[in-house]
This record gives C-alpha cells, structure tokens and sequence, in this order.
C-alpha cells in the first residue's frame, strides 16, 4: 500500500520496516564454497557410518562363542612297491664265434635274479644285426646252478620239464634270427601257456648254445645279438 502526499512517495516498508534480522543476508563473494560444506558434511556422515560399522563388527566377533570337538587319525604312509630284474654276468658277453666254420658252437650260461616287491611275468627277446643269424641255431634252456659263475656251465641242470618238447628245460630252439624282438611277442618265461609268476628273490639260470649251420650261404656274414628280461608286475 502506498500514498501519494506531495511530491514524495512512502510505502508500507518505510513506515513499518522490517527488523535487521529479517532481512536476508546479502550475498557474500564466498557464496560459492556452500556446495563444498555440503561435501565435507556428506563425507563426515559416510565416515561416521563406516566407524559405527566397523565397531559393531568388532563388537560381533569379541561376543561370538561356540562349542568345538574334534578327532584326528594320524600316521597314514604310503609306498609304492618295485619290479626289478638283474643278472651275473658283470657286463660280459655270453657268446662269440669267430672265424667260426660249419659246425662250431659256443656254451654259456648265465643266472637272472628277481629282486622287485611285486609278482611279475618275465619275457626274453633280442635285439640283432647282421644277417648271419639266419644261418646260426641257438638253443635256450632254462635250469638251476648249484655255484653260479659267469658264463661257466659246469653246475648247470636244467629243469625236468619238456616245455617245448625239444628237450628237459628247452624254451626255445630254432634259427637265432626266428627269436622274439620284443616285449610283446617275446618268450614268455618259461612257457606261454603256463606263464610262471617270479616273487622277490627268485633265481633261475640259462644256458645259451649257439651253432654255425652247415651252409654254404653263410659264408663271411657277421651278425650281433642282445638279449632282454623283462620283468612286468601281474
């Protein structure tokens, strides 16, 4: 409301003013720093929350309580057991021939020793080179010795047994290069239909002789051969 005395003009305000503290304050050249209060108070809350977290989660674990019972069952072992096969011959070879005409033959006998943990089955083959073996039998028997010493034959006896029926003992008999490669097809000892499983210090000794045939063919030929027992747990 206003009246018009004269020249001069009063409004309401200027006859009633409004007390200092009702007026607003004016705005200050800080103004600008009431957004960053705002934070510093939001963090201040954040914080205040996470303490009273961490506190009441100290507070749970401090008043936590339970009853316990256990049982242990200790000493287990394990091991693991072994297959092993060795012979006496002290890394010499069993059998040569040289310069060797129609006829001539080599002996040798040699003992094989088990000494692994588990049963096995024992296979012999050979390992050749050459082509003389076509023209050389060898002969294998297999038996006991009473005093054993590589490659002497003196105390050998063979077993009663005719494996093959070529004779007490004989596991083979035929051309050296007919003798079994391999583990797979290799002479089961001492006999493919009843296979003889060997326990731990089992022993049984061989004895090996090797025959130039008479051929004409065999003439200057040479020829290498190795022979394997292989032990394989049953």
């Amino acid at each position: 409301m206003s009246h018009d005395w004269g020249e001069a003009t009063w409004t309401a305000r200027d006859l009633f003013p409004v007390p200092p503290y009702h007026e607003a304050a004016p705005r200050s050249a800080s103004a600008p720093d009431a957004p960053r209060r705002r934070t510093n108070r939001a963090r201040s809350v954040l914080l205040t929350a996470l303490v009273l977290g961490i506190l009441g989660t100290v507070a749970g674990v401090g008043s936590y309580s339970a009853f316990t019972a256990t049982t242990t069952n200790t000493g287990n072992s394990f091991a693991a057991g072994t297959v092993a096969i060795s012979d006496n011959d002290l890394n010499g070879f069993m059998l040569a021939l040289t310069n060797a005409k129609p006829t001539d033959a080599d002996t040798s006998c040699i003992k094989v020793t088990y000494t692994g943990s588990l049963s096995s089955s024992v296979r012999l083959y050979s390992t050749q080179t050459g082509t003389l073996g076509q023209y050389l039998t060898l002969t294998v028997t297999r038996g006991t010795d009473s005093a054993p010493s590589f490659d002497s034959c003196a105390t050998f006896t063979a077993d009663a047994t005719n494996y093959i029926a070529q004779g007490a003992g004989v596991i083979y008999s035929g051309n050296l290069s007919a003798f079994p490669a391999t583990w797979a097809a290799g002479l089961v000892d001492p006999l493919a239909g009843t296979p003889e499983s060997w326990t731990t210090n089992e022993t049984h000794s061989y004895k090996f002789v090797v025959t130039l045939q008479d051929n004409n063919a065999a003439q200057g030929l040479t020829g290498t051969a190795g022979f394997t027992w292989e032990a394989r747990n049953e």
